[in-house]
Formats: C-alpha cells, sequence, structure tokens
C-alpha cells in the first residue's frame, strides 16, 4: 500500500509492547532480533500483504546509543513512530538531495540484523535525521538488495492493513515534501498532525495512530 514497506511502532519496552499489541488485536508475534547499530530490538507481524509490522524497542542487553533508541525510550506508550518506504537503492541519492533541499539532514547506512536462528538479514536504509521537523510525515526508505525480504519468512496472520491516511496543518508542505522524495498517501488538512492506519484483525478494525 503506497509503497509501504513495513510500519514501525515503538515504545520503551519490547516484552510489554508486544503483550499490549496482541492483547489489543488478538494477533501472535513473531521474533526478530537485535539491531547492533542502533542498540535495539524487535518483534515482527505478518499482514495480507507485503506490508508487515514492526514492534521496536530499546535493547537492555545493549550499550549502543542512537537517536532511534533515544526517542524511543521516551515512550511510554506505544505509537505508531515511523514509515519506512520501499525504493531501490538508485534512488537514494536524489531522495537524499531532496530531504537536504527540505532542510532536513538525511543519510544512507548499510544495516543488519542477527535474528534468533542465527541469520545475519542485510539491507540500506535512507534515513532522514531523527529529531526533524517533520516526523513521522518523513519516511525512511529501504532496499533489501538480494536478502530474503522479511515479510516472506514470517507466519501468515489474519492482519489486513486496511487503509492509511494523514493528516497536517500545513498538508501543502507535506505534499511539497513527499513529490519531491516520491512518496505519496492521502493527506488531508487538519488542525492537528496525525497519521492513522487501520488494521482488520481477530478482534475487529483497530486504528494506530502517530504524530
Amino acid at each position: 500500500m503506497y509503497g509501504i514497506d513495513h510500519l514501525m511502532i515503538g515504545a520503551n519496552d519490547l516484552d510489554k509492547l508486544a503483550t499490549y499489541f496482541t492483547d489489543l488485536t488478538g494477533l501472535p508475534v513473531a521474533d526478530g532480533g537485535s539491531h547492533e547499530a542502533w542498540g535495539t530490538h524487535n518483534k515482527l507481524i505478518a499482514t495480507t500483504s507485503a506490508t508487515y509490522l514492526e514492534l521496536i524497542a530499546p535493547n537492555p542487553a545493549m550499550e549502543k546509543r542512537s537517536p532511534l533508541r533515544g526517542a524511543l525510550e521516551h515512550m511510554t506508550e506505544p505509537k505508531l513512530h515511523r514509515v519506512i518506504a520501499l525504493a531501490s537503492s538508485d534512488r537514494f541519492p536524489a531522495i537524499v538531495m531532496a530531504y537536504e533541499k527540505a532542510g532536513v539532514p538525511a543519510v544512507v547506512t548499510p544495516l543488519s540484523r542477527q535474528t534468533r536462528s542465527g541469520e545475519t538479514l542485510r539491507w540500506h536504509l535512507l534515513i532522514p535525521a531523527e529529531d526533524n521537523r517533520y516526523g513521522i510525515f518523513a519516511p525512511l526508505f529501504i532496499d533489501w538488495g538480494s536478502t530474503t525480504h522479511p515479510s516472506r519468512s514470517l507466519p501468515p496472520a489474519p492482519c489486513t492493513l486496511v487503509e492509511c491516511h494523514a493528516g497536517h496543518p500545513d498538508s501543502e508542505a507535506i505534499r511539497r515534501l513527499w513529490s519531491a522524495i516520491g512518496f505519496e498517501m492521502p493527506l488531508l488538512n487538519s488542525a492537528n498532525p496525525y497519521l492513522t492506519i487501520a488494521l482488520d484483525t481477530p478482534k475487529g478494525r483497530i486504528e494506530l495512530t502517530g504524530a
């Protein structure tokens, strides 16, 4: 949906986040792994499309500091934190340039994650600065290269991503940014910024929102 690879749902404790999500949706979560570059770890949920959900939190067993870890440590309540769009790495230089023209520093970083089975997944991620002025409206971009996409190895789950939509008091500025970086999603003008996803789950339709 809208070229979204996955959606990042964050909190400061992964076990509590997984329990919250399962209680809310009736969906089990699959083990993910740890991110050495960020000091974080995750769990994953498949949907009926190639887009998957990532639950992410600081890993207390790791000392590594990062802007992402710092942001997650302050999340006492679960929150839709970031959108990660799929793109080929040959587009990354143009996206970085577009972000920088919008006043958002961005870098491309090779990353990896060790799975519980010992497999190492590798990918390249284009990351706008964590504290950028657009927040969740500045998507990350990912290229999995030759790595098998995580959605293919996750156990099937009765979870359908029904819709994604957003609102912002300066929707025209967001549209300009999205046009420059090659991203699109339904966007309304609203008094308060929000980005909401709707999921059909065993416990009915639920919504998760970030801003």
